[in-house]
């Protein structure tokens, strides 16, 4: 007959040897949740290095419901003020080598007129004052999520002639962005490159025309979205 400190060694005994496999059970549960914690740490700095880092420039165009139209050298030469806001989604540094903008007149009598090009000539408003100074067009250089604002003045590429302008109504713009691209890509870059924003179309209205007013006044005609509302485009 087995004595009662006996029968609680082996009952003792057997639990401890019972218990193994479920401190093993434990063990490898725990392993697994330290496994997906440590991958969801190793995903998330990749994420993270990649936005802060290693994200190409994404610019987007961003144009306000109203611009301007207004004439140089005396009447000679029109000319479109357009405040223009460029944004930088990327983690590096995007550059706009020029901008681009093509005028299509919508009216039904100027439907044989064909669309001008214009070139991003000069920075600020169109200025009253003949003999002010104007600040050419640079590239501009957008860092990594940062934002460019300012007024763009386009001019005529080419013969001024005939003018795109030649009556109040609705007119069709399409302003594009020219920017730069490496020469030679990495590996990196060419797998990661995101596209150029695409060109943005937008329609303004120009409510009354004056030719003395805009040759000998230097005035300034603003022309307005229909909707009032912003024009923008993002790359894709």
């Amino acid at each position: 007959m087995a004595m009662p400190h006996e029968t609680g060694l082996k009952d003792a005994g057997l639990s401890g040897i019972g218990g193994f496999p479920s401190i093993a059970r434990v063990a490898s549960r725990g392993n697994k949740l330290a496994t997906l914690v440590s991958a969801f740490a190793f995903a998330f700095s990749g994420v993270s290095f990649y936005e802060t880092v290693l994200k190409q420039p994404r610019l987007a165009v961003f144009v306000p419901p109203v611009i301007q139209y207004a004439r140089d050298g005396g009447g000679d030469t029109e000319l479109f003020a357009v405040p223009i806001t460029i944004s930088n989604d990327g983690a590096q540094a995007g550059t706009v080598l020029a901008m681009e903008l093509v005028v299509e007149a919508l009216k039904p009598e100027a439907a044989d007129a064909k669309p001008k090009s214009f070139y991003s000539a000069f920075l600020g408003e169109h200025s009253r004052n003949a003999d002010a100074p104007n600040k050419a067009f640079a590239p501009i250089s957008i860092s990594g999520r940062g934002t460019y604002s300012d007024t763009i003045r386009f001019y005529p590429q080419g013969n001024p002639f005939p003018h795109t302008i030649q009556d109040k109504g609705d007119y069709r713009f399409t302003l594009k962005l020219v920017t730069a691209s490496p020469r030679d890509p990495s590996w990196i870059e060419r797998i990661l490159r995101s596209s150029p924003p695409e060109p943005i179309v937008f329609t303004r209205t120009l409510p009354w025309l004056s030719d003395q007013m805009l040759n000998f006044r230097r005035a300034n005609v603003s022309m307005h979205a229909a909707d009032w509302q912003p024009t923008t485009s993002a790359a894709k």
